[in-house]
C-alpha cells in the first residue's frame, strides 16, 4: 500500500490536485513577495540623517541624566500606586480596584472557550 490514492488512476482527480497544489503554492509566494514589499517600503519610509549632523536631539543620553531619571521615576512610583481618585469618585473605588484584573479574566476565558470547541 504505497499511495492511499493512486493519482493515475484518476487522471481528472489528479489535476485537480495538482491545481489546488499550485494555487497553495502561489499564494504562499504572493504572501511572501508581498512581505518582502512591505518590509522594502517600511525602510524607505524614514529617511536618515545626513552625515554631518546629529542623529536625533537627545540621543546620546549620559549616563548621569539616565541616573538621575531612574531615580526620578523609582521616586514616583509609589506616590503614583497610592493616586487617589477625585472626590466624586471615591464611590466607585471597589471598581477600580476590580478593573485591573478584567483582561486576565478575559485570557482565561479564551482558553475556555478553546477547550469546549476542542482546541479546533
Amino acid at each position: 500500500l504505497k499511495h492511499f490514492l493512486c493519482l493515475g488512476c484518476f487522471p481528472r482527480l489528479g489535476r485537480r490536485v495538482e491545481l489546488a497544489m499550485a494555487a497553495r503554492r502561489s499564494s504562499a509566494l504572493l504572501l511572501v513577495a508581498a512581505l518582502v514589499f512591505g518590509l522594502w517600503a517600511l525602510q524607505t519610509a524614514f529617511v536618515g540623517p545626513a552625515s554631518n549632523e546629529r542623529a536625533l536631539r537627545g540621543a546620546e543620553v549620559s549616563q548621569q541624566d539616565l541616573a538621575i531619571a531612574t531615580a526620578g521615576a523609582v521616586l514616583a512610583a509609589p506616590e503614583a500606586a497610592h493616586a487617589r481618585l477625585p472626590e466624586e469618585f471615591v464611590i466607585f473605588a471597589p471598581i477600580v480596584d476590580v478593573l485591573p484584573i478584567l483582561p486576565v479574566f478575559f485570557f482565561l476565558l479564551a482558553f475556555l472557550w478553546q477547550a469546549s470547541v476542542g482546541f479546533r
